[in-house]
């Protein structure tokens, strides 16, 4: 057998097989950028004062006019791996070279040369080596050199593709998408695994996730009869460019006005307006092959109101937001709105539709309301391949979450994110709150840092309380507790699993079997279940909810309470003694497991509403850093510790904390965590409420609205455009300049693999540069991590 480079040698084989390539890799939106187009989305490339760095072009000529272009073709003697000895070549010359086919581009530079230039690239090539032979091993052999030219360990490969008997394109193809995937940081799955097909509701793919402060690192090799190429790429320091929230198939827009005419006519005018972008496509799509996704018109019109909604829309009295999948389909919500406006405004409800849109008429976010209130699930809402789609959208974020902590454990990706669905089903007790936090954490995190909304309230359900703490910005290093979760006694064998504190409440000895502990919801008030605990004193009410309540303890005995109430339960199969008396005695261990050191800066703007201060005989509505012993409405730890350790041990009455947190003023609950199963216990209350004279009196008729940032089965962008749109029409303050930003870059990109494209390089094609100039912002081609 016999191993060479790939590239021609200017130094002796051993030498270069012995050093690392360092060749920064760049994903390039379209095979077909002029060097205007590439100028525009690299200004980098436009400097012409390189040459004293001895990495530049010709004296005077600026790096993008330097490029040298190599095709790849299985004809014409430019097969892949001889391109790439070309490109090679160039490289090593200090040159720029953008390789390409018919379908795919890269550009390819010396890793100095981007360092220098402030250019952060997708991926980097470190190795590539051949292998003949006559053996069968003969990727095992490229692949060997390859991971020894990189100084890379085989085990610790993030990933590792083989292929056969594919083509020069193809080869490229391949490359070109691990490339993508990498700067993309995206797992894509195989549809068929261990011969066991995806199912319909399995993401095809989910965040690319690594070990905390690890690199992801890809090896790919092509076997092609007696000879292999293999490659070894790892990830660079920038990202592919976000995608956009808002596209052809998921249209919104924004109508407002201070009273019913004012609405009126804005809905008329974009009636109107929309009428010309149909009237205007149609007119085009007569007379040339033109499809409605390569027409930027609609993007820039939600643009234009986007901008206008931020300029002037967002102190209006009266705002509706609208979604559908198509400019005819937005004509239509848009004439079912115009018909519904003038009752909804009458009888000071909202209104909404199956695709999103949504109007109230009693905006409960405003400044003036103040009633906004985060609220956080509890322990078991996570599911699997929940949030698999969010890193596309927001890979800032994400990239930001992954330098702060082990973002892979946050989420318990490995159970989370497996093949087999159930896994994420049968998660114990620590990792299912763990992940709980985790999603919490993410989408907290999305609503704040990027929407830039603020909270005038927040509160959790059972161990929600955990998930707000950490997620607002009070906890100092939040991440520490993963670990403490995943090891401490109190998770895995106290108040679960083996149920050492319920042994001891019982007086169980050490050879007695083990409890066979379960939990039931259970459609009944609190009262005809208190009467019968008295006969069944291994059974609890764990949890007060609208309508419904769970009982836990002994599963005989709850089912004997079940059977003699004459009630049905659904089991939850899950083994958790809190909130019941047995956790009592480990009261005083939970205020120590949660006594962290909390941050310098404290949002005490912010009013936390614990269940803590409902417990005992005289209820405190109030929040818990806006106690009468606080000074100056300060958080300190032991008294964060003590909320969580009282909520912990005792009943949880959700129905007296929502009541609780209404009376201090929250309104509008936005859940944020997986699923929605807050928003429904909420909205059950509620109704329960509206039905209710002593209730609704009590409350004093205080308005209440939910909105859930995830819902199982639906995906990442919708649930997050519906969610923004019920904000918006509330009247919270925030940013929208996440949904501009994705349109201009959508925009760019839509003119970019336009099949349009004029033929010359007259007015059109430079008109054509011109626009992708002024809408692509310069981290579409890439963006620091």
């Amino acid at each position: 057998m016999t191993t060479k480079p790939l590239s021609p040698a200017t130094e002796s084989a051993n030498d270069k097989i012995a050093m690392p390539l360092r060749i920064a890799l760049l994903v390039l939106p379209s095979i077909e950028l002029d060097n205007d187009e590439l100028a525009a989305l690299l200004p980098e490339l436009n400097r012409t004062d390189v040459n004293s760095s001895g990495l530049g072009s010709t004296k005077g000529v600026s790096l993008v006019d330097s490029i040298v272009k190599i095709t790849v073709d299985d004809f014409k003697d430019a097969s892949f791996e001889k391109q790439l000895d070309r490109t090679i070549s160039a490289i090593e010359d200090g040159k720029l070279v953008q390789l390409n086919t018919t379908e795919h581009a890269l550009l390819m530079m010396p890793a100095l040369k981007a360092a220098q230039l402030r250019i952060h690239p997708h991926a980097q090539l470190t190795a590539m080596q051949r292998a003949n032979t006559n053996s069968n091993n003969t990727a095992d052999s490229s692949l060997t050199s390859a991971l020894a030219q990189a100084k890379r360990d085989g085990a610790h490969l993030s990933k590792l593709e083989q292929h056969n008997d594919l083509d020069s394109k193809a080869q490229f193809a391949a490359v070109h998408q691990l490339i993508s995937q990498l700067a993309s940081r995206t797992h894509f799955r195989n549809e068929l695994n261990n011969s066991v097909a995806l199912s319909p509701k399995q993401a095809r793919s989910h965040y690319w996730f690594t070990e905390h402060h690890q690199a992801r690192v890809a090896a790919i090799s092509f076997n092609n009869g007696p000879q292999s190429v293999s490659f070894v790429i790892a990830q660079g320091t920038g990202f592919i460019a976000a995608k956009s929230l808002l596209n052809h198939q998921r249209l919104q827009f924004i109508v407002c006005g201070d009273n019913q005419a004012e609405l009126s006519l804005a809905i008329t005018t974009l009636a109107a307006e929309l009428e010309s972008l149909a009237a205007e496509h149609s007119g085009r799509s007569a007379n040339t092959r033109h499809s409605e996704n390569s027409d930027t018109s609609v993007l820039q019109a939600m643009v234009n109101n986007l901008q206008q909604y931020a300029t002037a829309g967002t102190k209006a009295q009266l705002c509706a937001v609208l979604n559908a999948s198509s400019v005819a389909a937005m004509q239509f919500e848009l004439s079912a709105l115009k018909a519904a406006v003038a009752k909804t405004i009458t009888e000071q409800t909202q209104y909404k539709t199956p695709s999103g849109s949504y109007f109230t008429a009693h905006a409960l976010g405003n400044q003036a309301e103040a009633g906004l209130a985060f609220v956080y699930p509890g322990v078991g809402t996570v599911y699997a391949d929940m949030l698999s789609e969010l890193h596309q959208y927001f890979p800032a974020l994400y990239a930001k979450l992954e330098r702060e902590g082990d973002l892979k454990s946050m989420l318990q990706a490995e159970q989370i994110y497996h093949l087999d669905p159930k896994h994420a089903a049968a998660m114990d007790l620590g990792d299912l709150a763990i992940a709980g936090v985790g999603s919490s954490y993410i989408l907290t995190q999305l609503l704040t840092d990027e929407f830039k909304v603020r909270p005038d309230f927040a509160l959790g359900y059972s161990m929600g309380e955990a998930s707000m703490w950490a997620s607002l910005g009070v906890w100092r290093n939040p991440h520490e507790l993963i670990s403490k979760t995943q090891k401490d006694a109190l998770f895995t064998s106290v108040i679960s699993g083996k149920l050492t504190a319920v042994r001891q409440a019982w007086q169980l000895g050490n050879n007695e079997p083990d409890i066979v502990w379960n939990s039931f919801v259970v459609r009944s008030p609190a009262a005809p279940i208190k009467a019968l605990l008295v006969d069944y004193p291994r059974a609890y009410i764990a949890i007060i909810q609208g309508d419904t309540c769970v009982i836990a303890g002994c599963e005989s005995q709850c089912r004997a309470l079940l059977s003699a109430l004459g009630k049905r339960g659904i089991a939850a199969n899950r083994v958790t003694a809190m909130h019941t008396p047995p956790a009592m005695v480990e009261h005083h261990n939970v205020v120590s497991f949660y006594q962290q050191p909390l941050r310098d800066e404290l949002p005490n703007d912010i009013k936390f509403i614990s269940a803590a201060n409902l417990c005992g005989s005289e209820p405190r509505h109030q929040a818990i850093n806006n106690s009468s012993n606080q000074v100056g409405n300060q958080l300190d730890s032991q008294l964060v510790a003590q909320s969580i350790a009282d909520t912990f041990c005792h009943t949880l009455d959700f129905t007296a904390l929502i009541h609780s947190a209404q009376r201090q003023g929250a309104k509008l609950f936005v859940e944020l965590g997986a699923d929605r199963q807050n928003c429904t216990l909420i909205d059950k209350i509620a109704k329960q409420d509206s039905q209710d004279a002593s209730a609704a009196a009590l409350l004093e008729n205080a308005p209440c609205c939910t909105v859930p940032m995830n819902a199982k089965g639906s995906s990442d962008a919708v649930n997050l455009i519906k969610a923004l749109g019920q904000l918006i029409s509330h009247g919270v303050p925030m940013s929208v300049t996440p949904l501009i930003d994705g349109l201009v870059r959508e925009i760019a990109r839509t003119t970019l693999l336009s099949k349009q494209r004029p033929n010359s390089t007259g007015q059109g094609q430079q008109d054509r540069s011109n626009a992708v100039a002024s809408s692509y912002d310069t981290t579409s081609l890439k963006g620091e991590v």
